[in-house]
């Protein structure tokens, strides 16, 4: 299991139009790996992992894959050669095992029972949403709508997770708290990567 994983702004680890952390990223996070998510349209900061991506594009011929699965097989293949077999001139022709035995095994193993939703609900309360109330005074957060209060309408609306009461904490631009509603985040939840 990774200490950490870098990824970039899209799904399935991020999702900058709506603004929040995707399940997948969460149920990371739930497992106690932690997320280092780029800068937004700068692929630079991960240069190596795109440039990764597309040799393996090119060395696993993915066009010809069959099926998903055929396609896996490619990618196990081609990681297994890149990371086994492949030398690296820059670095006297040794191979990326020889350089970085962590490869093969970080040290870290996967136990499903590792996963805590506190380490999701740490993580969330750190953070805070904005959203424009509907004419219905409304709000749109995970995939769900809550009823604010129409008095609202067309204004912005700050929203907090309080980690203790595991809940939607909903303030107005005065800093105000107007509504308390109940998060989708259980444990169960988050393992489906499910919150509807």
């Amino acid at each position: 299991m990774p200490e950490y994983i870098k990824v970039d702004n899209g799904r399935p680890f991020g999702d900058p139009q709506s603004q929040i952390i995707p399940p997948l990223a969460l149920w990371l996070i739930g497992m106690g790996i932690k997320m280092i998510w780029n800068r937004p349209a700068t692929p630079q900061d991960n240069a190596k992992v795109e440039r990764s991506q597309g040799v393996m594009g090119r060395w696993t011929e993915y066009a010809k894959s069959t099926d998903t699965l055929d396609l896996q097989f490619r990618l196990w293949k081609e990681a297994d050669f890149h990371n086994l077999d492949f030398p690296i001139r820059r670095q006297g022709n040794k191979k990326r095992i020889e350089l970085f035995p962590s490869l093969l095994h970080t040290g870290r193993n996967w136990h499903p029972q590792n996963f805590k939703l506190n380490r999701v609900l740490i993580f969330l309360a750190k953070g805070h949403w904005e959203r424009k109330v509907s004419q219905y005074g409304q709000v749109a957060l995970y995939g769900r709508r809550f009823s604010i209060s129409t008095q609202f309408k067309h204004q912005k609306v700050s929203i907090k997770l309080d980690k203790k009461a595991n809940c939607w904490n909903i303030f107005d631009a005065s800093g105000n708290l107007i509504r308390q509603i109940p998060s989708p985040f259980t444990s169960k939840s988050i393992w489906n990567l499910d919150f509807s």
